[in-house]
């Protein structure tokens, strides 16, 4: 319960990512220099935790460091140039539902890649899920046909889910081996030095100078969602299947919708609620034990009380 606790409660600060990555952007931070100096914020912290917190050696044999390396460049890196661009070329309604499928492609590589199967209740709890955040994200059954986005904008969201939940799931081989903690502060690095040249060009281009409040967003962002809640995650990804895990995604919409009713004074439809209705059914099936984990369970209490 506890571990689904934290799965519910960083989601519900990832929700806020966009928000405050659209405030950062507005007050005149680049969009791939802030995904730069997100990882960089990330890289400088990690090392901090995994010493003085996990006392955990940051040290990966060679073959698996370039692994890490190379997921960073591309799963936290190269991810967030093909998101930026895409949006430009994409609508906000079509850009949300294709990110909105990333727990889909997380739970398919996960049967592929590690061969790690979901029961049918997980298969149905995601399903659900995804029905859930379609409704909230349209709020309604069926989109809004005049609002289209553009087949390249399209192409490169689902590309960069596609390339996050690939990402995601390769990860989870190295957690099964190291430290959740250690393997995303590789992969910082690596999204880090991606970055580094895109970023400085993106900056030398941009003519404005970001406010102090941007800036605050910024070090939200790293500190807050590239630090702390991925360290949750990779964590996580030590002791649970990726693909049951990536059901929580979901709650981000819900969230989503709910900040746009409280500080934007969005109308609280009736999609929105049976959206949001599905979705925290579907984290519920998911996470509900089975009656052979239930059974193990009470045979372990059992065993500890004589």
């Amino acid at each position: 319960m506890i571990d689904a606790a934290l799965l519910f409660f960083i989601n519900v600060l990832w929700a806020a990512a966009y928000p405050m990555a659209k405030f950062a952007i507005s007050g005149g931070v680049p969009s791939v220099t802030l995904a730069w100096a997100r990882w960089a914020i990330a890289m400088l912290l990690l090392p901090l935790f995994a010493r003085a917190v996990l006392r955990v050696s940051l040290r990966l044999p060679r073959s698996d460091l370039f692994r890490a390396l190379g997921l960073g460049a591309l799963a936290l890196g190269l991810v967030h140039i093909l998101v930026f661009v895409g949006l430009k070329y994409t609508t906000a309604v079509d850009a949300t539902l294709l990110l909105a499928a990333e727990p889909l492609v997380m739970a398919v590589m996960s049967v592929l890649l590690l061969r790690e199967g979901m029961s049918r209740r997980a298969v149905w709890g995601m399903v659900l899920g995804f029905a859930g955040a379609y409704l909230l994200i349209n709020r309604g059954l069926i989109p809004p046909l005049n609002d289209r986005g553009t087949l390249i904008g399209n192409l490169l969201v689902a590309l960069s889910v596609l390339v996050e939940g690939t990402g995601t799931v390769l990860s989870r081989g190295l957690t099964r081996r190291y430290s959740g903690i250690v393997v995303l502060f590789w992969e910082s690095v690596g999204a880090t030095l991606a970055l580094a040249i895109p970023a400085y060009l993106f900056w030398a281009a941009s003519p404005a100078v970001p406010s102090s409040a941007a800036l605050g967003a910024v070090f939200y962002l790293g500190m807050v969602n590239s630090a702390f809640c991925y360290a949750v995650w990779f964590v996580l990804m030590e002791r649970h299947h990726v693909g049951n895990m990536g059901v929580f995604i979901f709650v981000q919409p819900v969230f989503g919708a709910l900040m746009g009713v409280l500080w934007l004074k969005e109308p609280f439809g009736v999609y929105t609620a049976i959206g949001s209705a599905m979705v925290l059914s579907g984290v519920w099936l998911t996470t509900r034990p089975t009656v052979e984990e239930r059974a193990q369970r009470c045979a372990t209490d059992t065993l500890a009380r004589r």
